[in-house]
């Protein structure tokens, strides 16, 4: 008996000691906090009655490598007992609840539970390591809601953000882009004249996105409705879509083939080391 409850005084000093990166900065702050930093706000909905809680905060959230790569975000724990915390508004039903939001209040992602090291390295290796472009160009949007190039750096950094992303979080940064290539596709379409060059690349890009969100075989269809014969400018892009598109499709001599051409062109050196990554 003295054994069982000396263990259990050691399990709960060690539980409520374990050190963790989480603050108690309101959401409004964090996200301010965010959009300089050019980062995610993590919360972490929690209460001291919670037990898989209080072993997430021993055996995960006060891990060293869990820690390395939970500070490029800004933390925000939230106690669900505290009587001025709107769960409603969060839709939080249960605890722990973790949920990422962008420095815009946009969420993306959730999950509810106990999570191991496993689930929440994985999670955090899935977004990008900067969000400043994206949040600069989501600010000029809402100072210059007409303009074609604020529509065109949305949809370009969003992208960008998303090639330096993975899995759910890049499909979900694509599909950013792609709402701000169809506001400027509108606006162009209010235009007697636009520069042939300029509607391929919003095509590809916009193919780009669909490798992005793993819809790699809708990208190749887009890809074929293009001119054969690109302006020289849009070449590396094309051909490193195509060669990721086939790659990912199980067609690796096609992929090959593309992958040639795209060394033989101009200004591919960005393009070169995407792949090279990727492969």
């Amino acid at each position: 008996m003295r054994r069982s409850l000396l263990f259990l005084c050691l399990f709960l000093f060690t539980t409520l000691s374990a050190q963790t990166l989480f603050t108690r900065l309101d959401v409004d702050s964090a996200s301010d906090i965010a959009a300089a930093k050019g980062t995610f706000v993590i919360l972490d909905f929690y209460a001291d009655w919670c037990g898989p809680c209080k072993v997430m905060d021993e055996k995960v959230w006060s891990l060293d490598t869990v820690q390395a790569l939970q500070n490029q975000f800004v933390n925000v724990r939230i106690d669900a007992t505290n009587p001025n915390t709107t769960l409603d508004k969060y839709g939080v039903k249960a605890l722990p609840t973790l949920i990422v939001l962008d420095a815009n209040g946009k969420e993306y992602y959730r999950r509810k539970g106990y999570m191991t090291k496993e689930d929440v390295l994985t999670l955090f290796h899935q977004f990008p390591p900067n969000m400043q472009a994206a949040y600069a160009a989501d600010y000029l949007v809402k100072e210059q809601p007409d303009a074609f190039n604020t529509y065109f750096m949305l949809a370009r950094n969003y992208q960008e953000a998303a090639r330096q992303a993975s899995g759910a979080i890049a499909s979900q940064l694509a599909g950013a882009s792609n709402k701000g290539l169809e506001q400027a596709q509108k606006i162009l379409s209010k235009k007697s004249t636009t520069p042939e060059s300029l509607m391929e690349r919003l095509s590809l890009m916009e193919a780009e996105n669909l490798l992005l969100k793993g819809r790699a075989k809708k990208a190749l269809k887009l890809m074929a409705s293009l001119n054969e014969e690109l302006n020289p400018k849009n070449e590396a892009l094309a051909c490193y879509i195509k060669a990721q598109a086939y790659r990912k499709t199980n067609q690796p001599e096609l992929a090959g083939e593309c992958y040639d051409l795209l060394q033989e062109a101009a200004d591919n050196e960005v393009f070169v080391a995407m792949y090279k990554k990727k492969q």
